[in-house]
């Protein structure tokens, strides 16, 4: 069941994923690679239309004004620039990527620099996977211009790549669309536009395809938090969805097929609930964690206590801070940690087991992932076209109203 370019302007149901440059960490032991969502849906494009996806090179400008620019051999182009400018040894890293395929960003960005942080720590790596993963979308709406629709984010300080088209997958009209969520300077992780999130220039080009109104597959990523994989004997795929704020028909549908498939797979209906100023609660949380140790080092004396201080706040900053930083308060409250737009959709992930943490400590895609991630997206299409009316029905019924680009 192979992905074809559509004849359709819209589909009748819908895949959304993102890659969140730079998103590696959250509170609570919290690590993933945010760019599983991406991956599958440049994997459906390649499949449609046959271009490669292979990076033919990364031109590197090193020192302060540092730069760099990825091209893949199907044209596309992408740029990135580093807030604090590129180190030679930087630059050849860089570069050891050229030749490898461009769909898996942050697993390429982590096999070059061992292991990176966003929130403003390792601009180099979270650069290079915003400037990878716009080469790699641009690719398609250099070459399909007609079919593929593309814009940039236009977030204060985004600077990520979007685009989107209309599949024939098993026989249905599916809108597929990509996002790249990456901040200026290698900063990030800034994901107001994360999942099927219409906001900006997004809400425009899901408007075009239809998404607005579609049950819709939100794909993400990889993941190890102690609080769900710490149970667990392997990896397992977690569908979540609230019963009333997504879409439980879209929920069930990706559970069935998981089971047809043979994937271990777990159900969670009571996490997505709206929570209303929960974000707004969490970072005024996360910054008196920081105003105390900011506390602490003004009062500390011996250099033990400031290296303990220091080490504790950038801890904070490289991981909880990843877990508040993502979204706005506003927008949390009504799309959720997942950027799902009420009544339409449900999120599956996929859980890494805690022996994996033991051995790699950061979980990353592989060719097999890639595999399994897109065989459950593309069968789920054929379960959730089944119960379509449901889904529909249930869309209608919770879907929102109000503006989110405030």
């Amino acid at each position: 069941m192979r992905a074809a370019l559509s004849k359709e302007k819209k589909g009748i149901l819908a895949v959304a994923g993102h890659a969140g440059c730079g998103h590696c960490h959250s509170h609570n032991q919290y690590i993933q690679d945010d760019s599983g969502g991406l991956t599958v849906v440049l994997t459906l494009f390649q499949e449609a239309t046959g271009l490669s996806l292979a990076i033919k090179d990364i031109r590197v400008k090193t020192g302060a004004a540092g730069s760099l620019e990825v091209e893949t051999e199907g044209g596309g182009l992408g740029l990135a620039t580093p807030r604090r400018g590129i180190t030679l040894h930087e630059g050849r890293l860089a570069r050891s990527l050229v030749g490898r395929d461009a769909r898996r960003t942050q697993a390429l960005v982590l096999e070059a620099f061992g292991r990176f942080y966003g929130q403003g720590i390792h601009e180099t790596p979270v650069a290079l996977q915003a400037a990878i993963a716009n080469a790699a979308l641009d690719t398609f709406a250099k070459n399909f211009p007609r079919q593929f629709r593309a814009e940039y984010e236009d977030r204060e300080g985004s600077s990520g790549l979007m685009a989107g088209t209309v599949l024939d997958i098993g026989g249905i009209p599916v809108s597929v669309l990509g996002t790249v969520n990456a901040s200026e300077g290698g900063l990030g992780p800034n994901e107001d536009l994360e999942g099927n999130s219409p906001v900006g220039r997004k809400g425009k080009l899901m408007e075009d395809l239809g998404m607005l109104s579609l049950p819709t597959i939100v794909v993400e990523g990889k993941v190890y938090t102690p609080k769900l994989c710490s149970k667990l004997e392997s990896g397992t795929f977690l569908v979540r969805a609230d019963d009333e704020a997504d879409n439980p028909h879209v929920a069930r549908a990706i559970v069935r097929t998981a089971e047809k498939l043979g994937f271990p797979v777990l159900l969670l209906r009571d996490v997505m609930a709206r929570v209303p100023g929960a974000m707004e609660d969490q970072t005024a949380q996360l910054a008196d964690k920081i105003m105390a140790l900011g506390s602490g080092l003004k009062e500390a004396a011996y250099a033990h206590e400031k290296v303990k201080i220091l080490a504790e706040l950038a801890s904070l900053v490289s991981q909880d801070g990843g877990g508040v930083s993502f979204m706005s308060n506003s927008l949390h409250d009504v799309v959720g940690g997942v950027g799902m737009l009420p009544g339409t959709s449900a999120v599956f992930s996929y859980l890494v087991p805690s022996s994996f943490y033991r051995e790699n400590v950061f979980p990353f895609l592989t060719e097999k992932d890639v595999e399994d991630f897109t065989a459950l997206t593309k069968h789920s299409l054929l379960e959730i076209k089944a119960v379509l009316p449901e889904a529909l029905r249930h869309l209608q019924e919770h879907k929102y109203t109000g503006d989110l680009n405030g």
